[in-house]
């Protein structure tokens, strides 16, 4: 296709120069000097120059026998050089424009024709470049448009071809491994997604064990979570009545040890559980939800926890009358955890601030605390299952879980939970949306 276009970049446009010689609306290269040549015998005989039709380019300069000037249409360089011809002549073999001497009776004329084809209508010949010079700007022209018309073209089928690739490869990206991998129609090409959907199909299977491997273990732990409540349960009970008995000293230390631990075990216990219920994904009750009733709700519950660890809470909701529609109870549980956090990263006498916004899209409930803020390391992993920014924290029951089930929670609502610092309190804050 390269080939033919450029073959026809160069032919259609000698094609319409033929054309144009062939009609007598382009003339031939020498059409201008065999018309001088036979005007000369006239010019030398017509007394007024004026009466004498020069053919169109042609211009001449008058002088009398001294070879001083009386009339030109020249100007410039060709002014120059004809003069020089008249008086030596030269003739530069290198221009396309020559000259011709012709003698009057009293005096000299120069005649400048031009050699080279020329366009026989005035305004072509006034406004275009002579036929052989846009000869080559249309076939440069055309060679520059076949180019990029040819790549454009195969830019779009190199792009159909690899369609394929990239659809493999997006959905692989996107953890998607229940597809057909596409054709090509070119080997190269065909051959690697040969190589992707063997690649997908070992992929798949390996994943299915392990994913099913997972599915299984978390299944597991959630049996074994479940199946040591019962005996717990048992010994939280007897020790409850142990500790209702006549005990010595030392008894009951032992007795504080065994409701200790046991009260430990009960946070393993329901922390194992909320892990098996986060991965699993947790089954949402939509319902529809009035916002001021919910916010005062949600400051109550607040208000409790911030009195026990002595934080002031400083609430503010900012939304007319209105609904929306959420899992009351799981939603509930998410806010106040990040308000936990809060209140746990505060300091002594610090404030808590909670603010409600009601926008066209989005419920925005925005929990700041005058902390130091999250680390750089934080605001990239802080909703990753146990991550802990003060590892000293494992030692007060923290497991990392806290942000993780926040951010799987309102995942499953549609929403956003948003971490950065504040820039008033530079502590840290966190920024709930749900639509």
């Amino acid at each position: 296709m390269l080939l033919i276009g450029l073959a026809g970049s160069v032919t259609v446009p000698f094609s319409l120069i033929l054309i144009g010689i062939s009609t007598g609306f382009i003339t031939y290269a020498d059409y201008s000097e065999r018309s001088v040549k036979n005007l000369a015998p006239i010019v030398a005989a017509t007394p007024d120059l004026t009466d004498v039709q020069l053919p169109m380019g042609c211009k001449y300069l008058i002088l009398d026998k001294n070879y001083q000037m009386r009339e030109t249409s020249l100007e410039g360089d060709d002014l120059d050089r004809a003069m020089e011809y008249a008086l030596s002549g030269k003739i530069n073999k290198n221009l396309n424009k020559q000259y011709l001497f012709v003698t009057r009776e009293n005096e000299y004329v120069v005649l400048q024709y031009y050699i080279g084809s020329q366009f026989i209508n005035e305004w072509f010949y006034n406004h275009l470049p002579p036929p052989e010079i846009l000869l080559y700007i249309l076939i440069g022209i055309n060679c520059i448009t076949v180019c990029v018309i040819l790549t454009a073209k195969f830019a779009k089928n190199m792009r159909a071809q690899l369609s394929p690739l990239f659809e493999t490869t997006k959905k692989v990206a996107e953890q998607n491994l229940d597809f057909e991998v596409g054709h090509s129609k070119i080997k190269e090409f065909e051959d690697v997604l040969h190589s992707f959907s063997d690649m997908k199909n070992s992929l798949k299977s390996s994943l299915e064990k392990q994913w099913n491997a997972e599915q299984l273990q978390r299944e597991q732990i959630a049996a074994l979570a479940h199946d040591l409540k019962t005996p717990l349960t048992v010994i939280q009970g007897n020790i409850d009545l142990i500790n209702e008995t006549e005990l010595d000293g030392e008894q009951r230390l032992y007795a504080g040890y065994i409701t200790e631990s046991s009260g430990q075990m009960g946070v393993y216990i329901r922390t194992l559980i909320d892990i098996s219920r986060t991965a699993a994904g947790y089954q949402l009750n939509l319902e529809e939800i009035d916002i001021a009733g919910y916010m005062e709700q949600i400051e109550a519950q607040a208000n409790s926890l911030c009195l026990t660890k002595e934080i002031c809470l400083q609430m503010e909701t900012e939304t007319e009358p209105g609904t929306f529609k959420a899992d009351k109870l799981l939603l509930e549980r998410a806010i106040m955890n990040v308000i936990g956090n809060a209140a746990d990263y505060s300091p002594p006498g610090g404030t808590v601030y909670v603010a409600a916004q009601k926008t066209a899209k989005f419920l925005q409930i925005s929990i700041t605390d005058e902390g130091s803020g999250f680390t750089p390391e934080a605001l990239h992993h802080a909703q990753e299952q146990f991550f802990m920014g003060n590892k000293s924290r494992t030692s007060n029951m923290h497991f990392g879980m806290g942000l993780y089930i926040t951010s799987s929670i309102i995942k499953q609502h549609n929403g956003q939970l948003i971490l950065k610092n504040s820039d008033k309190t530079k502590g840290a804050q966190v920024i709930i949306k749900i639509p």
